[in-house]
């Protein structure tokens, strides 16, 4: 949606995600230049830019009153963004921003007051979510383009050769495992009730303990 004089790439393909707002609700939707936030009615609430973002496709992500967004290519940089703002908030509700690392594809996750993302080389950063301090970088895996699950205690990441990390949600990092299937991936992993679905470009597995 081309919302700005200057946009010159006005395409993205991010997931808008409904949040609370009060005691009601607001849609994130981040797109070239700006995210906007949209009241239920379609009404516009505000909006914050980061100037030549564009083709932006990893989903918002909520916590407590703030939201996470990448601005895509080509410089990706994560923004934290508190949600109650009205009109053009860049300059009073983005707590942090961070482009080291940050991520082009893959979607962040939240753990408590824990950020998790990866970059597409497969570097993964876990930083404070309330301020974007960093506690730790680690090459976990190759280059991806899926994103991270949560899972109980641990997260999971599969790069893009088809090798499937396996972490500590933790401060500290601590690898537990790797499983490899030998075939390339693209594809986040799913979970479904018990079990972990991988998708591959030659197959689909479902995977559970008996």
């Amino acid at each position: 949606k081309r919302r700005s004089s200057d946009t010159k790439k006005n395409f993205s393909f991010c997931t808008p995600l409904v949040v609370p707002r009060g005691n009601d609700y607001q849609i994130i939707s981040p797109a070239s230049d700006y995210v906007f936030s949209y009241a239920l009615n379609g009404e516009e609430l505000w909006k914050s830019h980061y100037p030549g973002g564009y083709s932006v496709v990893p989903r918002p992500v909520f916590r407590s009153n703030m939201v996470f967004v990448s601005s895509g290519y080509d410089r990706p940089t994560l923004y934290a963004i508190k949600t109650d703002g009205e009109g053009d908030v860049t300059r009073t509700k983005v707590v942090w921003e961070i482009s080291k690392l940050a991520p082009r594809n893959s979607s962040v996750v939240v753990v408590e007051d824990l950020l998790f993302m990866a970059a597409d080389n497969g570097v993964v950063s876990c930083l404070d979510a309330d301020s974007g301090s960093t506690h730790w970088i680690e090459r976990v895996g190759g280059s991806c383009s899926a994103s991270l699950l949560h899972s109980g205690s641990l997260i999971y990441l599969t790069d893009e050769s088809g090798e499937t990390f396996v972490f500590k949600a933790r401060k500290d990092f601590e690898k537990i495992a790797v499983n490899d299937l030998g075939e390339r991936s693209l594809a986040s992993l799913m979970a479904w009730d018990d079990s972990l679905v991988v998708r591959t470009a030659q197959a689909i597995y479902r995977f559970r303990d008996q």
